[in-house]
């Protein structure tokens, strides 16, 4: 194995570790959330500082693990002309169910990131959808780890961390 595909294993190996910790951290804040939000919560100081985290925490999980999966994808040596084929990559991986679950996770996404100040009768809706994304991204995460050590994408006696 050259030096370079061993960095590039290590580099895939580093990706999902710190997808694994921004993964927690999101469902720390979700879990420390009011399980109802009430409007009045939207003025608390420490209600809005978890909805911040929370907010900071997905989009991070969402683009780090676009990261990862063109990573991965390189890494087999798969045509890339744009971020479509890979995650027709991924579809035909059985990493991500449909190419269409994916584009709605990242719509989340960038709601999140361009809508600043999201309506508070919207925030039980957007937290619902942050929930079950989550649940999502976990899933993608925990298959690609399984698909880079079946494909030999990861170190084959990875550090500890």
């Amino acid at each position: 194995m050259s030096a370079l595909f061993a960095q590039q294993q290590a580099l895939l190996q580093q990706q999902l570790h710190v997808l694994t910790r921004i993964e927690s951290g999101l469902r720390y804040s979700l879990e420390r959330l009011p399980k109802a939000l009430a409007p009045s919560d939207l003025d608390n100081a420490e209600v809005l500082e978890r909805l911040a985290s929370i907010n900071d925490r997905y989009t991070k999980l969402q683009d780090q693990l676009s990261a990862a999966l063109r990573h991965a994808h390189a890494m087999i040596g798969e045509r890339y002309r744009g971020f479509a084929d890979v995650i027709d990559w991924a579809v035909r991986q059985d990493l991500i169910e449909q190419a269409e679950v994916w584009m709605e996770l990242r719509a989340l996404r960038n709601r999140l990131t361009h809508d600043y100040d999201l309506e508070a009768a919207a925030m039980p809706e957007v937290l619902q959808a942050i929930r079950e994304a989550t649940e999502i991204l976990a899933g993608v995460i925990m298959r690609l780890r399984s698909l880079g050590r079946r494909l030999g994408l990861l170190p084959a006696n990875p550090p500890a961390p």
